[in-house]
């Protein structure tokens, strides 16, 4: 174990000495207790249908509970404190599954408005450990909102598209080659292609899309071979 991940772990028991997901007491080198860990959700490569335009598509978790309330929590300012676990676990969950290490990751950012209100852009915050036990730079500032979007959950995938269309801008050139995008849901995956896209026009070569959930159409522990994506 590094001494980053070390210090992250015993700065979150201190911080959450109790399982984030039934509040029993945990291991003091786990961010959960051994049954709420082996009753998640876990998303296998095999059960997630490829994005377009991408060379690789993970998601730790399918978008059910408790992960679904948990990052619902953590979104709209009611369990701040669970980012950090969910952190760790999404990278648990990503880490075994790549099978080519990018030069960086591209946390899908957030308008400045929305930033402003909500305090920080937990895609960014999820990717912290992914980045850190990989030893590559996050790129939180690289690309910026230009339009403040309507939430994506409240449109239909035509909607998407048009909510989406030039939504995003680079700040600068991007000397990177191989770029993992980083999201804490994917739902039709509309976002991050458009975000690859974008990347793929100021020369990136290989595109990797991660993300803490991915929804589906199935309920829990009875995941079928269908992701709920409806990109055109």
């Amino acid at each position: 174990m590094n001494i980053a991940r070390s210090l992250r772990l015993v700065a979150n028991h201190l911080l959450q000495p109790d399982c984030a997901f039934c509040g029993n007491r945990r291991e003091p080198d786990h961010s959960i207790c051994p049954a709420c860990h082996s009753d998640l959700p876990w998303l296998p490569p095999e059960h997630i249908a490829p994005l377009p335009d991408c060379e690789e598509t993970l998601s730790a978790f399918a978008y059910q509970p408790p992960i679904s309330n948990l990052l619902l929590g953590v979104k709209f300012g009611k369990n701040i404190r669970s980012l950090a676990t969910l952190g760790e676990l999404t990278a648990e969950g990503i880490l075994p599954q790549i099978a080519q290490v990018p030069d960086a990751i591209l946390p899908v950012p957030l308008h400045r408005k929305r930033l402003h209100t909500r305090g920080f852009n937990q895609a960014l915050e999820l990717a912290r450990p992914l980045a850190q036990t990989l030893g590559i730079p996050l790129l939180p500032q690289a690309i910026i909102r230009t339009k403040a979007t309507l939430p994506q959950t409240e449109l239909d995938s035509r909607q998407r598209l048009h909510n989406l269309k030039q939504a995003f801008a680079l700040t600068k050139p991007l000397s990177y080659k191989s770029i993992a995008i980083f999201d804490d849901v994917i739902t039709t995956g509309t976002t991050v292609h458009e975000l690859a896209m974008l990347l793929r026009s100021h020369g990136a070569q290989h595109i990797a899309i991660w993300s803490c959930a991915r929804a589906i159409l199935r309920q829990k522990h009875d995941l079928g071979e269908r992701i709920d994506y409806h990109y055109p």
